[in-house]
């Protein structure tokens, strides 16, 4: 059994206060940069609906929240910049800071999209100045340089994974099963020009040259549909890694109906990472961890399919949570403990095997399903402040916990 660790005392600060009108304030995903360089601000979204799937009318308001200043009853540091129809529950608009410089990109709608245009594009505001521009394509993540974002079409992603994609609208249309003119795009975050990185159609290619003949027999006679999910980037931006999911429109779906993919960011090199994974995360340019059927592994990203090294903390993590390393460590990890109405936060040094909860959330109703609110942990630089959205008050609101 592992030991408490006693040496990272943290304290604990609700940063956000929502308003009457409002159903919560949230911070997008686990795996991206919603704190910017300094730790001082925080983009998180203000959300205006509760416990149904958004519609192309359903708005939420993006603004920064100050980590320096606590919330009371009454108030909150709350300063909106935008807004955005293009959301989901467990992961907002994707709102995220650009790197170093000062700017702010999240997902919105294209109203006037026509014929092969993107109906989901992005807003990037420059938070020193005001100023705003467009780019014509969504942003799931971006280089740490900020040169370039990934993109995925997150419409199709909500007709065959609802939850995590953005509502289609009057636009939706017959999906094709595994198009060669989508999947995962490049695209410039300053000129907007736009890459196909990655197709569909030769994902599903590569998936069947690495695959058994009585599975690739099974995809071709069930007749999936094939999406893209949960795009990241190496730290030093060569490389990025994907989900490649199946199922049939409307039917059971589980996590054995998918593959994690690397790639090259010139679209070249492409592997096969490992099946049945879910929550991937690059511990640095060579290896990844996820959650794989009954445990936490660490592989490394070797050609054509990934090396299992290590089955991590066996004794300690028993469900798929949240989980980030420390950037100035990689081997301290903080991770939650979701889908649950009760919900730690829990640090674990794979080192020493030594862990510590460092708080706990109670009132997560409901616990499980595409409405529910899992906390998240998002870091900053430095590792001294790790931001998660909590239910405790009753509503979704911004926390942060601040290393003493």
């Amino acid at each position: 059994m592992s030991q408490e660790m006693n040496d990272r005392p943290w304290t604990l600060r609700r940063l956000s206060q929502s308003p009457a009108d409002s159903s919560g304030t949230s911070h997008a995903y686990y795996d991206i940069p919603v704190i910017n360089a300094s730790g001082s601000r925080i983009v998180a979204h203000r959300l205006f609906c509760s416990e149904r799937h958004p519609t192309v009318n359903d708005r939420v308001e993006i603004g920064l929240l100050d980590t320096a200043t606590e919330a009371s009853e009454t108030s909150d540091s709350w300063e909106p910049i935008g807004e955005s129809r293009a959301w989901s529950w467990q992961q907002g608009p994707m709102s995220q800071w650009i790197g170093d410089t000062g700017q702010v990109v999240w997902n919105t709608r294209n109203p006037n999209a026509q014929n092969d245009e993107p109906l989901i594009t992005a807003c990037v505001m420059d938070t020193n100045t005001g100023a705003t521009r467009q780019l014509p394509g969504q942003v799931y993540a971006v280089t740490p340089d900020a040169t370039t974002a990934l993109s995925l079409d997150m419409t199709r992603l909500d007709q065959l994974r609802p939850g995590y994609g953005y509502a289609p609208g009057e636009n939706a249309s017959k999906l094709d099963r595994v198009p060669k003119n989508d999947g995962v795009w490049a695209m410039n975050i300053v000129s907007g020009e736009r890459k196909l990185l990655l197709s569909l159609a030769r994902a599903v290619d590569f998936l069947n040259s690495q695959s058994k003949l009585k599975a690739r027999l099974k995809r071709m006679l069930k007749r999936y549909h094939f999406w893209f999910n949960h795009a990241k980037f190496s730290p030093d931006g060569s490389r990025f890694t994907v989900k490649l999911r199946w199922r049939n429109i409307g039917g059971p779906w589980n996590d054995q109906q998918g593959v994690s993919l690397t790639c090259g960011t010139d679209g070249s090199d492409l592997r096969l990472l490992a099946p049945a994974t879910s929550h991937v995360i690059w511990l640095d340019n060579s290896e990844l961890y996820f959650w794989q059927k009954d445990g936490l592994r660490l592989a490394e990203d070797t050609s054509p399919c990934g090396t299992i090294t290590e089955h991590l903390a066996p004794e300690l993590i028993k469900a798929n949570v949240h989980m980030r390393h420390f950037p100035p460590d990689p081997d301290l990890f903080v991770f939650d403990t979701p889908y649950k109405e009760d919900i730690d936060l829990i640090l674990w040094n794979r080192k020493t095997n030594s862990r510590q909860t460092i708080a706990e959330f109670k009132g997560h109703k409901p616990a499980k399903g595409p409405f529910r609110c899992d906390l998240h942990p998002c870091l900053s630089r430095d590792g001294n402040l790790i931001v998660v959205t909590s239910l405790q008050t009753g509503k979704r609101e911004v926390h942060v916990l601040e290393q003493a």
